[in-house]
Order: structure tokens, then sequence, then C-alpha cells
């Protein structure tokens, strides 16, 4: 009996034995599988964090090219988000504005302090001193869907172009009012110089009689008038100069030892900084005379005791001389019109001396420009480009 017990405990640890075998095998089976399955996911997960690496290299290279290309543009781009705080600000409005990204960035455009006025078909910016004709545009950034994300603001600074503008109209209408002028100053000068002559003929006739100093009266008017003819002329005729180097400060120099009498009696306050020995191109007496001009206007704007300020200095190719006065200034509309020949804001003006002065500016390759707030005063930059 204890034979036959043995035995079959035997088998029965046989079985156990194969069955836990048989298990094991299967459990190595459904490990090696779990194994396999891990291997996979594992080269998936490293796939996908290629893959995601990848997208986000592209996505910051591509965030880095668009935020280069708004960077390097010349027009001013702000963008803000729904509540109005601004999210970005470009190089131009950094240097438009005159703010910094840090100065801005998070805060409401509303309280930039930028001041907007409309003027016609022109709209000027104004930023602290300075006065910007621009053109501003508005446009809504939307995602898929639709929705508002925010708006970009697109300022772009006109104020070069306008100038370069008035500056080939106004010399248009000089070319046209210049052959005018011509035609009038040849069929005016003829008969002129014969009542000239009949006039002094008459003067002398009439020396110690009563009705002389008549006769004196109206040669003294005709001299006026040919002086007036003889002012026509110089602006209508092809000014053709005599170009040698000069230095920036002997044109200044002579200028105002010409002009000292007529400050002193007037007793304005002058001032004279930043002399500059920069040499330029030029005829010395036909730029002594545009200076001589805006000198001139700018005593006659200033008034008895007022004040003049002349500064010389180099920006850029160019070499400039600024005179400032403290007068009234001059009125936004006239600003442009004052180049023009025959327009003077002045009872007796004739018009002539800033259009004269304009044409010589072009034969030196130069030009004169006038910035003015009405109440502030005047300031006439005149511009040459420096020698070579």
């Amino acid at each position: 009996m204890e034979t036959i017990k043995t035995m079959e405990d035997i088998l029965r640890l046989n079985d156990a034995f194969q069955n836990f075998t048989t298990a094991s095998q299967s459990l190595e089976q459904i490990y090696q599988k779990l194994k396999d399955r891990v291997h996979y996911l594992t080269e998936e997960l490293e796939e996908k964090n290629r893959q995601l690496e990848k997208a986000l290299y592209d996505t910051e290279e591509a965030e880095d090219y668009l935020k280069g290309i708004l960077e390097s543009l010349s027009e001013s781009i702000i963008v803000i988000d729904p509540s109005g705080n601004i999210t970005m600000f470009n190089k131009a409005a950094e240097t438009l504005l005159g703010l910094s990204p840090a100065d801005v960035i998070g805060k409401a455009f509303s309280g930039l302090g930028i001041e907007l006025a409309s003027e016609g078909a022109d709209t000027f910016l104004k930023t602290g001193t300075k006065t910007h004709n621009v053109l501003l545009s508005r446009s809504n950034v939307t995602d898929p869907r639709g929705s508002v994300r925010g708006q970009v603001i697109l300022i772009q600074d006109m104020t070069r172009i306008k100038e370069l503008e008035s500056q080939q109209e106004r010399n248009k209408r000089l070319i046209a009012m210049g052959e005018m002028a011509a035609q009038i100053v040849h069929e005016i000068r003829s008969p002129l110089c014969s009542i000239e002559l009949y006039a002094s003929m008459l003067e002398n006739e009439l020396s110690g009689s009563p009705q002389a100093t008549l006769a004196k009266g109206i040669s003294t008017g005709i001299r006026s008038l040919n002086n007036i003819l003889t002012n026509m002329l110089f602006f209508a005729k092809s000014q053709k100069p005599a170009f040698h180097t000069l230095k920036l400060n002997s044109i200044v120099d002579d200028t105002i030892f010409m002009l000292t009498p007529l400050v002193e009696a007037r007793g304005i306050e002058f001032t004279r900084s930043n002399g500059s020995d920069a040499q330029v191109l030029g005829d010395g007496e036909l730029l002594k005379q545009v200076l001589m001009n805006v000198i001139i206007n700018a005593i006659q704007a200033a008034g008895e005791e007022g004040r003049i300020g002349i500064d010389e200095y180099v920006n850029e190719k160019s070499a400039v001389i600024e005179v400032t006065d403290n007068g009234e200034g001059i009125e936004h509309a006239n600003l442009e019109r004052i180049f023009d020949p025959f327009f003077s804001t002045k009872e007796k003006g004739t018009g002539l001396g800033l259009a004269i002065a304009t044409k010589i500016m072009l034969a030196h390759g130069g030009t004169i420009k006038a910035k003015s707030e009405k109440g502030m005063g005047s300031t006439f930059q005149i511009v040459l480009p420096l020698k070579q």
C-alpha cells in the first residue's frame, strides 16, 4: 500500500513539474512578447519625440524668421491683444515713437500718448516735439475659426516722401514761373528804360524848381521797379555757380559780418553755436545771398529785441546751416507756399527772396527747408552736399 501511495505521489509531483514547466514556458513567451511590445513602444516614443523636437524647432525657426521679417520692415508694426494691450513692437515703431519694447509690452496702446490729427487727406502723428506725416491702418488678427485674437497696427512714416513730392512740385512751379517771369521782364524792361531816361531828362530840366521833386520821385519809383525786375530776371535765368572749395563757417562768418549793423540796430539777441569747418563745393557769393535772405527774414520775424540762433553741423553726407527765430511762426498751410515765387506773408514783400534762394540751392545740389509751428517761431535749414 505504501509503495502504491509513493508512486501516486511521484506521478502527482511529475504532473506538477510538467504543469510548472508549461506555465514557465507560457510566462516566458508572454514576457518576450511584452518585451518586444515595450521595445516597439520605446522606438515609437523616440520617433514621436524626434518629430516633436523637429516640430518645435521648425516652429521656433518660423517664429524667428517671421520676427526677423517684422523687425527689418521700415514700417512700424504694433500688435495688440483683444484687451488693447501691446504684444509686439518692432524696431521701426521703436524709432518712430521713441519707445523701447520693454516700456510698452503688456501696456495699453491707448496709454502711449500718441497724438493723431487729420488735415485734409493727410494724417499727422505727434510724438514729443516731432510731427510726422503718416499712413495708419488697422487689421484684425483672426484664428482658423474666425475668432478675433487682436489687431495689427501699421504706421508708415511718409514725411520724407511728402517732402520730396513737395520739392518736386515746387521745382516744377519754379520752372514754369521762371519762364513766365523771363517773358514779363523782357516785355517790361524796354519801355521802362525809355521812361527812366525821359524821367532823368525831365529831372535835369526842372532842376531848382518845385517840380524837380516830382520828377525825382518818378525816377526813384522806376529804379525800384527796375530792381524788382532784376530780381525776377535773376530768378528766371538758369543759375551757373562758379564752384570753389568753401568752408561752411566762412560763409556764415561773412554773412553775419554784413548783417551785424542791422542786428545791433534792432537790439536782437544773436547766438551762434557749433561752428563747422566742413568743406563744400559752391559759389560763395550765391550761398551768402541765400543765407542773407534767410537771416533777414528771421530778423523781420523776430522783431525788435527778438532772438535768432545759427547752428552749423554735419549730417551724414551733408553740411547743414540752421537759422532759428522766436517769431510768430508760419501757418502750416503757408509752409510750402513760402518758397513759391510772388507769394509773401509780408505786406510789402515781393515773394522772390526764398524762390531765388531755392533756385540757387537747386543749382548746388542742395535744399532749403522750413520747420515752423504757429506761435513757436521758425527754423530754416540750408543743406549742402559735403565735398567728397
